[in-house]
C-alpha cells in the first residue's frame, strides 16, 4: 500500500486525501491546528461551490449539507459608476445550483470522516527539515499549507504571476436580515461593481452554527473610494462603514443592505494579499523532493469565486493522477508533469480572475453591456463561473468577442 503525507488540512489537502484513502492509499495529514481549533477559531475565507465542484464533493460522499443550507442557483451583476448612478445588470441562472458552506464546519467534519476512513491525522508544525524527514517515510509528500510558511518554500513563478502587490484590499463580513433569524434575504449570488472603485459580493451562507445568512465581501481599489475601512477595528463597525459607502456609490442597492446587520461581532476578515502562482516542486536536496497542491501554488484573488473550486478541481486532478501513476516513483517530473496538466485548466480561471481585477477592455465592456440584453449571453457569462475555460476565447480575445456576440445576437432574431 503506498503512502501519501499531505501537509495542511484545508480544502485541497482534505479532498486530496479522502479521495486517495478512499482509493486505498495509506494517508497521513499533519495539521497545524485540530479539528476542534479550526471550528472554534476565526472565519475563514467564504468559499462558494459551483456545480462541477460541489459534484466531485458528492463523489466522496462530503456534501454533508444537501439538505441543510441553501443552495442557489440566481447570479445577478450589477454596474454601477463612481457619481453613484446605476449603468446596467446582467440577471440570469446557473444551470445548476452552488452553495457555500462554513469551511470551520466542513473541514472539521472532514477530519473527523478522514479519521474514521482510517486515515492518520497528525496535529503538529511542521518545518523545512520536517518535510525532508517526511520523504524518507512516504512514497509522496504534498505541502497544501494555503498562505503559510511552508508554502514559502515554493518560489514564485514569474512568467505566471501577473501581480507584484494586491490589487484589492478585502473585507468579508457575515450577515443577515433579522426579521427571521432563520432566513436570509440574500438568496442569490450578487456581484455589484463601481467602475474604477471595487465590487461588493454576496451570496448564500451556511454559518458553523446552523444560522442560513449570507456572507458579504468588499474588494477595494486600494485609495479607492471603496478603500474606508483602514481604522475600523470590529465587526460592527465594518458593516456600518459598508452601509455608508453603499448609500453614496451604490444608492441604487442600499435598500438591500439597509437592516442588514452582523451575526456576530467576530464574524468578519480583513485584509490583503497577492495573488501568484508558484512553481510546484521544490528540492529538498539531490533527491527529495515535495510538490505544493492549491493555494500553496496558485493563490487568486476571490474576485471571480474560484478559490475553493480550483482548490477541489486540483486536487481532483492530482488524486487521478497519483491512481493512475501505480508503483512508479513519484519524481520531480513527475511531480512538474502533473502540475502542468491541472494548468491546463487554471490558466483560464486565472486570466478570469485578472480580467476582472483590471480596469476592463472596450470589448469587456460591450461583452457584459451585450449579456444585460441577450439572455443566451447572460447565461453563457454566469455559467461561466462553473467552468471558466468555456468563457474562452470570447471574453479574452476582442475578434473572437465580436464573432461571439454576432452570432448570438443572430441567433436571438
Amino acid at each position: 500500500m503506498r503512502k501519501i503525507a499531505i501537509m495542511g488540512a484545508g480544502q485541497s489537502g482534505l479532498h486530496l486525501a479522502i479521495r486517495l484513502i478512499r482509493n486505498g492509499y495509506q494517508v497521513t495529514m499533519v495539521s497545524e491546528r485540530s479539528a476542534e481549533e479550526i471550528f472554534n477559531g476565526p472565519p475563514t475565507g467564504a468559499t462558494y461551490l459551483f456545480h462541477d465542484s460541489l459534484q466531485l464533493e458528492r463523489e466522496l460522499g462530503l456534501d454533508l449539507w444537501k439538505d441543510s443550507a441553501y443552495h442557489s442557483t440566481g447570479f445577478n451583476v450589477n454596474f454601477g459608476t463612481p457619481d453613484g448612478n446605476y449603468a446596467f445588470s446582467i440577471n440570469s441562472r446557473t444551470s445548476k445550483p452552488g452553495a457555500s458552506i462554513d469551511q470551520r464546519m466542513k473541514f472539521y467534519q472532514w477530519i473527523k470522516l478522514f479519521e474514521k476512513l482510517g486515515g492518520q491525522f497528525i496535529v503538529s508544525d511542521t518545518t523545512p527539515s520536517d518535510l525532508l524527514a517526511c520523504t524518507e517515510q512516504f512514497d509522496l509528500v504534498i505541502v497544501s499549507s494555503g498562505k503559510g510558511p511552508l508554502a514559502r518554500l515554493f518560489t514564485r513563478d514569474d512568467e505566471r504571476s501577473t501581480h507584484e502587490v494586491p490589487a484589492r484590499k478585502l473585507v468579508q463580513l457575515h450577515i443577515n436580515n433579522f426579521e427571521h433569524i432563520g432566513k436570509t434575504k440574500f438568496t442569490s449570488i450578487s456581484l455589484d461593481a463601481v467602475m474604477g472603485a471595487g465590487e461588493i459580493i454576496t451570496a448564500p451562507f451556511y454559518q458553523k452554527d446552523d444560522i442560513q445568512c449570507a456572507f458579504l465581501l468588499v474588494e477595494s481599489i486600494p485609495g479607492g473610494p471603496m478603500d474606508v475601512f483602514d481604522g475600523a477595528m470590529s465587526g460592527s463597525q465594518l458593516l456600518e462603514r459598508t452601509k455608508e459607502m453603499i448609500r453614496i456609490l451604490l444608492p441604487w442597492r442600499y435598500e438591500a443592505f439597509a437592516n442588514a446587520e452582523i451575526i456576530a461581532d467576530d464574524a468578519y476578515l480583513k485584509g490583503s494579499f497577492t495573488p501568484v502562482v508558484r512553481k510546484p516542486v521544490v528540492h529538498l536536496n539531490s533527491k527529495a523532493a515535495v510538490m505544493g497542491l492549491g493555494d500553496t501554488v496558485i493563490l487568486n484573488d476571490p474576485i471571480v469565486g474560484q478559490g475553493g473550486n480550483n482548490a477541489s478541481k486540483m486536487a481532483n486532478v492530482y488524486a487521478q493522477a497519483i491512481i493512475r501513476h501505480g508503483n512508479a516513483p513519484f519524481d520531480a517530473e513527475w511531480m512538474n508533469r502533473t502540475f502542468e496538466e491541472f494548468w491546463e485548466y487554471s490558466r483560464h480561471v486565472n486570466r478570469f480572475c485578472d480580467i476582472f481585477l483590471s480596469p476592463p477592455a472596450p470589448h469587456v465592456i460591450e461583452l457584459l453591456g451585450a449579456a444585460s440584453q441577450n439572455p443566451d449571453i447572460a447565461s453563457d457569462f454566469v455559467n461561466g463561473f462553473n467552468h471558466p475555460p468555456a468563457l474562452f476565447p470570447w471574453l479574452d480575445d476582442e475578434q473572437a468577442a465580436r464573432l461571439y456576440m454576432a452570432e448570438k445576437m443572430q441567433a436571438a432574431i
